[in-house]
């Protein structure tokens, strides 16, 4: 996909040297008020690593985009733009000490994590935060599955929330990720039920999440047609609607990426 700005700068520069990347802030500005109007109930945190372009990130915050960084590059590239750390969360669930540590200072205290091993790096650098489990759900109906990438197993995720909350950390949430470039939208249906299995669960032992992470997967057009973002808002809505959230969720998190930027280019 193409769109005619796209078209119509290539065609007046016949002359540029490959490689080159051409990008219609236009189109990420679309597919930002899209995707808000379409799902109203949730924030909206770009996932950097998509594309870390300063353009992009500039237009981005400049909309309100709270942003999902993987690197203290990324964080601190959004930080420069004006964006408050409290916008901007730290999605990486194989973390360096070192850049730990650079976050934390930087004041990012939203981090996600997916094993025991990570938790303890969490209890033991950054003291108080705000963490979420990753865990693995159904990838059918993605053409890249992530399920044997990132997340934990939902029985051990309560494990590890209820681990988190006796090592002084804050138990906040459960991110997943229903595969990249999902084409089924009722994929989040069986997601947000596994999910909701698992904070009945916490609920159970006094542990009561404020926030779920639906995750990236939403498609870009490449060589064929993808649902209307439309369907996937009308999906998770009811879902969400249907859940027992036991009235305690504070926040709804999607991480838009490939969605974001793909077809501006």
């Amino acid at each position: 996909m193409m769109t005619e700005r796209v078209r119509d700068f290539l065609a007046r520069n016949p002359d540029l040297e490959p490689p080159f990347l051409v990008l219609d802030l236009d189109e990420v500005k679309k597919r930002y008020q899209t995707l808000a109007a379409e799902m109203p109930f949730a924030d909206i945190y770009y996932a950097v690593k998509a594309n870390p372009a300063r353009p992009i990130l500039a237009l981005l915050a400049g909309l309100g985009s709270c942003f999902d960084c993987a690197s203290p590059r990324e964080v601190r590239d959004v930080l420069d733009l004006g964006v408050a750390p409290s916008r901007i969360s730290y999605g990486n669930t194989i973390k360096k000490d070192a850049d730990i540590r650079t976050v934390w200072d930087l004041g990012i205290d939203l981090l996600a994590f997916d094993c025991e091993e990570e938790l303890e790096k969490l209890a033991r650098m950054t003291p108080g935060a705000r963490v979420f489990c990753r865990i693995v759900v159904d990838n059918t109906g993605a053409d890249w599955p992530l399920s044997r990438k990132f997340g934990c197993e939902p029985e051990i995720a309560t494990d590890l929330m209820l681990m988190a909350r006796d090592r002084g950390l804050v138990p906040y949430g459960l991110s997943f990720h229903v595969g990249s470039q999902q084409m089924n939208p009722l994929s989040f249906n069986s997601a947000i039920a596994t999910a909701t299995g698992v904070m009945g669960a916490l609920r159970a032992k006094g542990v009561h999440l404020g926030m779920l992470n639906l995750g990236g997967g939403l498609p870009a057009h490449y060589d064929r047609a993808v649902p209307a973002l439309a369907n996937y808002g009308a999906v998770i809505k009811a879902a969400l609607a249907e859940a027992d959230l036991d009235g305690g969720l504070r926040q709804i998190i999607v991480e838009p990426g490939r969605y974001m930027v793909a077809d501006a280019g």
